[in-house]
Parts: C-alpha cells; sequence; structure tokens
C-alpha cells in the first residue's frame, strides 16, 4: 500500500513534522508535544542534512500568522456545531470550544511552525 502522502511534498514535512529540505530530521527536539517547558525546542541545524532551523532571529513570530487561521478554521464550525446539532448555547458552545483549542494549542503551534518554515525552506533529494 502506498502512503497517502509522498515523501518530498511539504505536505509530508509538514504532517510529520520533519525538516522541509531533508525530509528525515527532526523540527522539534522533544517529540512530545505536550512536553510545555521544551514543547517548541528545535535544534540549531536538521541533524541529517545540517539546514539552519534558526534563520533569523524572529523568524518563527511569523508562524503566528499561520496559527490565526487555523485557530478561526476550528473554532467557527466547532461553534456552529454545538449550537446547530446540540442546541448549546453560544457562550456554553464557545466557552466548549475554547478549553478545546486551549488543549490543541501545542499542536498548533508546532505545527503553524512547521508551515511557516516549509513556507521558505524547499525538499532537495539527497
Amino acid at each position: 500500500m502506498k502512503p497517502i502522502i509522498k515523501k518530498g511534498s511539504k505536505l509530508y514535512s509538514i504532517a510529520h513534522l520533519k525538516c522541509p529540505r531533508c525530509q528525515e530530521g527532526n523540527l522539534f527536539s522533544v517529540s512530545n508535544s505536550y512536553d510545555i517547558k521544551h514543547m517548541l525546542d528545535m535544534p540549531e541545524h536538521c541533524p541529517v542534512c545540517h539546514e539552519d532551523f534558526k534563520v533569523e532571529p524572529g523568524f518563527y513570530s511569523g508562524a503566528l500568522w499561520i496559527s490565526y487561521p487555523i485557530v478561526i478554521f476550528i473554532l467557527i464550525p466547532l461553534v456552529l456545531v454545538q449550537i446547530l446539532c446540540f442546541g448549546f448555547s453560544f457562550v456554553l458552545a464557545f466557552f466548549i470550544s475554547l478549553i478545546l483549542l486551549l488543549v490543541l494549542q501545542p499542536l498548533l503551534m508546532r505545527y503553524s511552525r512547521a508551515i511557516w518554515i516549509n513556507l521558505f525552506v524547499s525538499f532537495k533529494a539527497h
């Protein structure tokens, strides 16, 4: 069976949180997204191809522009489903959705960084 997301695509690098250049090295030092103290720790360079992950100071602040639409994309449908399907009030649905987004925040932050670096670095086969 062939994998759905093939190596060499940006989507592969993002989905697997791998180096955008070689798609083998890990983007993050710790694999556990919920290790709050180290969830955003990244190595200086890819351990495989030595791509620089610290492009410039403040580089990953641009990932905020990625995470905001993702949060909105999750929040609005989630609130609407709770209101329309379950009859929750807007306040209750919004509160439940915010709690869920808070739980998902470490993942959202990591994937936003992965998307951001993939906008600037392309895959190169060995």
